[in-house]
């Protein structure tokens, strides 16, 4: 049998994975008009240097030497006729370079310039070219020069075709990283606020504060990433975005280890969680400060990240091996391991694209969308898990303060209630009443019935005081015999007639039971009938006029008066 602990992760794996195959399943689009990939047949030229009938998907494969910054790069090709089309468009993902368009001859498109003649970081981008209708048979040129080093790693195929289908393909093509990074995204804006409603009451919950900035980052990171950012916020910076949040992730991942397992005192962690946060620094001056591109520093990343996953293996092994640690760390701690695990993977493939070892695109979001969607589940499992112990813990302590001020007997309010109440009472300046209420008759019940006829005497009253008074005010047993309730906003009228509804429903209970009489003395008092009042002054006017009333009822049935 599964046991408890697994079920949160478990849940979490099964909705990850029921979002992953749902968006797998809505990739196919039908196109309206032919769409051609232009991979194969270009000329390239570099810095003079011309390659024939180039793959561009395969450029890497064929050059001599690597492309260096501020190469001189030439892609020609004749374009096909695919048929009429309307609104025809090619789209090409440039790669850390700028672009220049010609069509036989005449500039249609220009990127970048500005920013390489500054310096500037020229990132990865897709480029929507418009063409005239007559487009077919003409000699396509892009002219660009390198603003990176081996700009063209995993450069992928010159897309023609009408313009909405081209873009739906796209679109589709990204649906698994675009669900998943909006999914992020708008998940860590929803319970960062969740959280921050929880955190006073519950401490712990701090973990899942950052787990949601985190899956803020994360879902930036994947948008911008695959260049699916711009489909939402076109901006230039793109790639810089990209690079900021993904810096960024190594010291999140430090943080929610130090939050979720409580490592302020282990030198070590606290020391590489310092170094991390010093690297990412460190790179982020360079760039803003000293404009050494962010993407320069990658390997310096690679490095951090790897020690990180180190740590974080480490500490998920001792939580696992931990008998005593709690389901909501096991779980947060097995959403990370995921997400770091994805983030390992695509790594791996990130490694063989540099050394120009093609894999299958949809295999890498799989495992970059899949790990980051673990992650989120499971930071929702442990948003539950919290809040199922925080309310164990709420009723728990109700149930613990009803013990401590309640009666055993009755279940009213006890002693302590009661003086805690009249203690309040001294803070406001509101009117009440104080009714006091003395059983009569009940030692002699005791005497000749024995004490558990004595005890169903006190329990049958105190019912008929809770249905009188209940909803009212409170009711509570303040001794063996001895009863008070307190009436906030009443009048004497008000009272009379409680007090009445009371009697009467006490001689019902003697007319179907007449084993004994049941019978109550009662005396009242309110705040207002006193020029510097305090609830026990109040208490003692209305015990005082009880008496009264007790000494006329025993005098009636000749019984002596017990004061």
């Amino acid at each position: 049998m599964t046991k408890p602990k697994t079920l949160p992760v478990l849940n979490s794996l099964l909705i990850a994975v029921a979002i992953l195959t749902l968006c797998t399943l809505t990739l196919t689009q039908n196109s309206k008009y032919q769409v051609d990939y232009m991979d194969e047949g270009w000329d390239l030229t570099v810095n003079n240097k011309l390659y024939e009938n180039v793959t561009i998907s395969k450029i890497q494969t064929v050059l001599e030497k690597d492309i260096k910054f501020g190469d001189h790069i030439v892609l020609a090709r004749i374009l096909p006729d695919i048929g009429p089309l309307p609104n025809p468009t090619l789209i090409f993902r440039t790669r850390y370079t700028t672009l220049n368009c010609y069509l036989d001859g005449e500039l249609i498109y220009s990127f970048g310039d500005d920013l390489f003649q500054k310096n500037n970081l020229l990132g990865k981008m897709y480029q929507f070219i418009t063409l005239d209708n007559d487009y077919a048979g003409k000699i396509l040129v892009f002219d660009m020069y390198a603003a990176e080093n081996d700009p063209f790693v995993a450069l992928d195929p010159v897309v023609l075709g009408s313009h909405d289908d081209i873009a739906g393909a796209l679109v589709h093509s990204n649906l698994i990283i675009i669900a998943t990074g909006v999914f992020l995204f708008i998940f860590g804006i929803a319970f960062f606020c969740i959280a921050l409603l929880f955190i006073s009451n519950v401490p712990e919950i701090s973990s899942l504060l950052m787990g949601a900035v985190f899956c803020m980052n994360t879902g930036a990171w994947l948008l911008a990433y695959y260049n699916v950012l711009s489909f939402f916020v076109y901006t230039t910076y793109e790639t810089q975005i990209e690079y900021f949040t993904l810096y960024l992730i190594i010291p999140y991942c430090y943080l929610l280890i130090l939050h979720i397992l409580k490592l302020k005192k282990d030198r070590i962690f606290m020391a590489l969680m310092y170094i991390s946060f010093g690297i990412t620094l460190f790179q982020y001056v360079l760039h803003y400060v000293f404009n050494i591109h962010l993407i320069t520093t990658l390997p310096l990343y690679h490095v951090t990240g790897l020690v990180g996953f180190g740590v974080l293996v480490y500490y998920s092994i001792m939580v696992a091996k931990d008998p005593k640690a709690e389901t909501s760390t096991k779980v947060q701690m097995t959403g990370l391991l995921f997400f770091a695990t994805g983030l390992l993977m695509h790594y791996v493939i990130y490694t063989l694209e540099q050394m120009n070892i093609k894999t299958q695109p949809i295999i890498n979001m799989l495992l970059i969308a899949g790990g980051c969607l673990l992650f989120a589940m499971c930071q929702l499992s442990t948003y539950l898990i919290f809040i199922a112990e925080h309310y164990a813990r709420k009723q728990e302590n109700i149930s613990l303060s009803h013990l401590a001020y309640a009666d055993g007997l009755t279940n009213l309010a006890n002693r302590a209630k009661a003086d805690k109440t009249m203690e309040d009472l001294d803070e406001s300046t509101e009117d009440y009443c104080i009714i006091s209420i003395d059983l009569n008759g009940l030692k002699p019940i005791n005497d000749e019935f024995g004490h558990p006829t004595g005890d169903r005497y006190i329990k049958d009253f105190s019912k008929v005081l809770s249905n009188t008074f209940g909803d009212r005010g409170l009711c509570a047993r303040v001794g063996g015999d001895e009863f008070l309730v307190i009436l906030m906003d009443t009048t004497v009228e008000e009272i009379e007639a409680l007090i009445g509804r009371m009697n009467s429903a006490l001689n019902v209970m003697n007319a179907l039971y007449t084993e004994y009489e049941r019978s109550v003395s009662a005396g009242y008092a309110f705040r207002h009938e006193f020029s510097s009042p305090t609830a026990h002054k109040v208490y003692l006017r209305a015990d005082q006029r009880m008496y009264e009333e007790k000494r006329k009822i025993h005098e009636e049935k000749g019984v002596h008066t017990r004061l």
